[in-house]
C-alpha cells in the first residue's frame, strides 16, 4: 500500500489580496522530476479537487492545532495545482502570516508550501539506478501548509545563511503580534550563536553537524 507523502515547493506565491487577506498558491508543479523521484503529470489534482476540497483546510507548518485558513477554490493551470486561501487575519495567528506573505511580496521574497498527498495511479519506470514515477492522480490528505522553515525540502536541509536576512527583515518592518515579535528576535539571537559558534571557516550552512541541524529546526518553527 502507498504511504502518504510531503511534497515541498518553494517559491510560488501567485498573488495577495492585500484587503480580503486571499492568498493564490501554487502547491504542486506539473512535468518536474522532484526530489523522490515524482512527476506529477497535469490533471493529477482534478479529481481530488473535485472529490474532497471540501475537506481540505489550510494549516502552519502542519500542525492541525495552527489553523490559519480554508480554499475558496483549488484548480489546476497549465503548470501548476493551485488554491486560492482565504486566510483567517480576524484571529491573531492569521493576521500573522498573512503579514509575512505581504513583507515578503515587498521584498520580492515568498514563504514556502508543502502538501501531504497518496499516489492513487502512477507509472514506475527503473531505468538502471534512476527511478522516477510518474503520477496522473494523486489524492490529497487533509491540507497543505505555509512553512516557516526554511530550506525543508528532504534533500536540502538548509538552504543558505543568507536565509538570516529574512529574519532581520521580519523583525525591521513586520507589523507583528508582541508575542511574535519576540519569537522572531529570539529566533534570530539563537540561530545566530549556532552559527557563530561552528569552529568552521566555511559559510555554507550544510557544514552544520546532524545534531545542530536538529536544533535549526527546532529553533526556526516561529
Amino acid at each position: 500500500m502507498e504511504k502518504i507523502i510531503t511534497k515541498y515547493l518553494e517559491h510560488q506565491v501567485k498573488d495577495i489580496d492585500t484587503i480580503k487577506g486571499i492568498v493564490t498558491i501554487a502547491i504542486n508543479a506539473f512535468n518536474v522530476e522532484d526530489s523522490d523521484g515524482d512527476i506529477s503529470l497535469p490533471g493529477s489534482f482534478k479529481r481530488t479537487f473535485k472529490n474532497n476540497g471540501n475537506t481540505i483546510q489550510h494549516w502552519l507548518n502542519h500542525d492541525r492545532d495552527k489553523l490559519i485558513g480554508v480554499p475558496i477554490k483549488l484548480y489546476e493551470d497549465k503548470e501548476h495545482a493551485i488554491a486560492v486561501s482565504q486566510l483567517n487575519i480576524n484571529k491573531q495567528l492569521g493576521k500573522d502570516v498573512f503579514e509575512d506573505y505581504k513583507l515578503f511580496a515587498e521584498h520580492e521574497k515568498t514563504l514556502q508550501h508543502s502538501v501531504r498527498v497518496l499516489p492513487v495511479k502512477f507509472e514506475e519506470d527503473r531505468s538502471g539506478d534512476h527511478y522516477t514515477r510518474k503520477v496522473s492522480e494523486w489524492k490529497l490528505i487533509m491540507e497543505y501548509s505555509t512553512l516557516y522553515g526554511w530550506g525543508a525540502n528532504q534533500n536540502t536541509p538548509l538552504l543558505d545563511i543568507k536565509e538570516m536576512k529574512d529574519l532581520e527583515i521580519m523583525m525591521r518592518e513586520g507589523n507583528y503580534s508582541d508575542e511574535k515579535a519576540k519569537l522572531i528576535e529570539d529566533t534570530y539571537i539563537k540561530l545566530k550563536k549556532l552559527i557563530d559558534s561552528q569552529d568552521t571557516q566555511e559559510t555554507d550552512p550544510s557544514a552544520l553537524d546532524e545534531a545542530n541541524i536538529k536544533r535549526f529546526y527546532s529553533l526556526i518553527k516561529i
